[in-house]
């Protein structure tokens, strides 16, 4: 996967005015947006990635191959920012997602070691009430034992049945084949 850097924007207007289908990162704040972004498309610096959360303030357009775009977003529930701009952020995300008619997948990533947050499964709730198409990437599996990972597979499989999970870690790049490959068919729909 090629990837450029497109753009920042803080407005939806602000989106490229194209037809091209959009691949939606998701997630809490520190939960490896970017990382992952990076880890796809195998450049290590094309995403900002910063140890401290809520870092994306802005929605980062990607071009890659000038086929498709990988999308960025704000990470959602990070408290220690104002509510100002946590209510701004909110706004952005759901201006993008009920209004973005290229929206083709998004990928919904949780923390491994966490399982899905209450504010991961309002997400979880809206994209399926809207029916929005969405995989979650389960991130950091690499901290996890083989138990805990069963765990986390088994209870995503009970509570979201039909809702396709990939296990992936930036660590050992396990996952993002198949996440390049539920990509590629997300577009070619």
């Amino acid at each position: 996967m090629n990837a450029t850097f497109l753009k920042s924007i803080v407005k939806i207007d602000d989106l490229p005015k194209s037809d091209r289908p959009h691949i939606a990162f998701l997630g809490r704040s520190n939960v490896g947006k970017s990382s992952l972004l990076n880890s796809l498309t195998g450049q290590k610096g094309l995403a900002r990635v910063s140890a401290t959360p809520g870092r994306t303030q802005t929605i980062n357009v990607f071009d890659v191959d000038k086929r498709f775009y990988l999308i960025d977003l704000p990470g959602y529930g990070y408290a220690k920012t104002s509510k100002v701009k946590r209510v701004a952020f909110e706004g952005l995300l759901n201006q993008y997602l009920n209004r973005t008619e290229n929206l083709k997948l998004s990928l919904v990533i949780i923390d491994a070691r966490l399982g899905p947050t209450d504010i991961d499964r309002e997400m979880f709730a809206f994209l399926e009430d809207t029916q929005k198409p969405f995989v979650v990437i389960a991130n950091k599996t690499d901290k996890l034992k083989k138990t805990e990972i069963a765990a986390l597979t088994k209870m995503l499989a009970d509570d979201y049945p039909g809702v396709t999970v990939v296990l992936h870690s930036n660590v050992t790049n396990k996952g993002a084949g198949e996440i390049r490959q539920l990509i590629e068919q997300a577009i070619a729909e």
